[in-house]
């Protein structure tokens, strides 16, 4: 059965499609990664949507909720150390990916909610679990590049792939697809169990998604 919430009737546009506002500048953003090596203004607007992202996720949680206030902590220190970076030039890229994590992971928690809680409308569930989905490969591929960084040779790459980011979130797409053309993959214990519980997670995260769309629209 198919539990939908009431809106009033001067919701602005972002109220009422925001998971699907939202899903469109996370793909954008995913396809912008691609870039990152060509264009050097890549990773400062990649930079800025990611920040979009964070304060769309905190307006979409429910307002006079424990959730949102937990997610506006980690935005405002993302924020802050943004504004130290390009003010000052100090160097935060640890600190930042530490916060992008915790924000991404959080985001990620509060696009499921969608799928169990009330909703406007069904569309705007289907986008926030889609949402959900992309995070997921996302994160996975953001700990892959990490591993590789870290500990170079964890991941059997092609000639012409450095340590950019974007290999990397490919590599996890497929994965959680479980498509696997080949041409990547890993080569240490940890990311061999990483790559296994990824595709896990992928195939499981699709059939309990369909089940619940399907169960809804009944």
């Amino acid at each position: 059965m198919s539990v939908t919430r009431e809106l009033p009737e001067n919701a602005g546009f972002f109220v009422t499609h925001r998971w699907s506002i939202l899903l469109g500048l996370l793909a954008l953003l995913i396809l912008l990664d691609g870039f990152d090596d060509h264009f050097v203004w890549a990773d400062t607007i990649a930079l800025w949507g990611l920040s979009l992202l964070f304060l769309g996720v905190v307006g979409a949680t429910e307002r006079r909720t424990t959730l949102r206030l937990i997610m506006a902590v980690p935005v405002v220190a993302w924020f802050a150390m943004i504004l130290v970076s390009e003010l000052w030039g100090a160097k935060m890229d640890g600190s930042l990916a530490v916060v992008a994590a915790i924000l991404l992971f959080g985001s990620m928690l509060i696009s499921f909610r969608q799928l169990i809680g009330p909703v406007h409308s069904e569309y705007e569930r289907l986008s926030s679990g889609i949402f959900g989905y992309l995070l997921i490969a996302m994160i996975w591929g953001l700990i892959y590049w990490r591993i590789e960084v870290a500990h170079p040779g964890s991941f059997n790459l092609p000639g012409d792939v450095g340590q950019q980011r974007a290999p990397f979130v490919y590599f996890s797409m497929i994965t959680m697809t479980t498509v696997g053309y080949g041409e990547i993959t890993p080569a240490a214990s940890l990311p061999r169990m990483l790559t296994g519980l990824q595709a896990i997670v992928g195939t499981m995260f699709v059939a309990i998604f369909i089940g619940r769309i399907v169960g809804r629209l009944k």
